[in-house]
């Protein structure tokens, strides 16, 4: 995203005695200052944070926020979502896949992949592969199953090739897309083995 620094303005509230300095962005068309990046900043914090405490924090009235978490909204800038923790529902292994495949058969393969509730993520990338994916399953045997005899059975798959995440350092759960994941949760208990 291209954001160009249009102009500065110095604001100074008698009452608190704080001076604050307002930048003025322009992103995509968008107008965005620096206001709506510090109330972003607090709702990816907390997103269920109050109106009233919002104003609070970035000292305006309460009305400012409503009105610029509405234009965020409407202008796509951001999104409201639950994020679950798909830890909490037993998928506890995530793995990644980097997939070489028939260059024909390369859109084709992205639809299969994408119809797979366990791969959370897919994209194109350049390389020595032609695709990546992150896959969460429950277990090692899920994940070995799903490469085994569902993704290598897919016709034009030249190559795969997985990663085992061991521990996340940064980022993490609520940055892939779980909701086929959800569709098909179970959460009974866990079956003895």
């Amino acid at each position: 995203m291209t954001i160009v620094l249009i102009d500065c303005i110095v604001y100074y509230d008698k009452e608190t005695k704080l001076t604050n300095i307002f930048t003025l962005f322009v992103s995509r068309g968008t107008m965005t200052d620096e206001l709506d990046l510090e109330l972003i900043r607090q709702l990816q914090k907390d997103g269920r944070a109050r109106h009233v405490d919002l104003a609070k924090k970035l000292n305006v009235v309460e009305g400012t926020v409503r009105k610029r978490i509405r234009d965020l909204l409407e202008n796509n800038i951001i999104k409201t979502i639950a994020a679950p923790n798909i830890s909490k529902l037993g998928y506890n292994f995530i793995g990644f896949m980097a997939l070489q495949v028939q260059v024909a058969k390369l859109r084709r393969i992205a639809d299969l992949l994408g119809k797979k509730p366990n791969v959370c993520y897919l994209a194109f990338v350049t390389g020595r592969y032609d695709m990546i994916a992150i896959v969460i399953t429950r277990s090692p045997e899920e994940f070995a199953h799903l490469i085994e005899k569902e993704i290598s059975a897919i016709p034009g798959v030249v190559r795969l090739e997985s990663f085992v995440n061991l521990e996340t350092l940064k980022g993490g759960w609520p940055m892939v897309d779980t909701t086929q994941l959800l569709n098909r949760a179970d959460i009974s208990e866990p079956k003895e083995k």
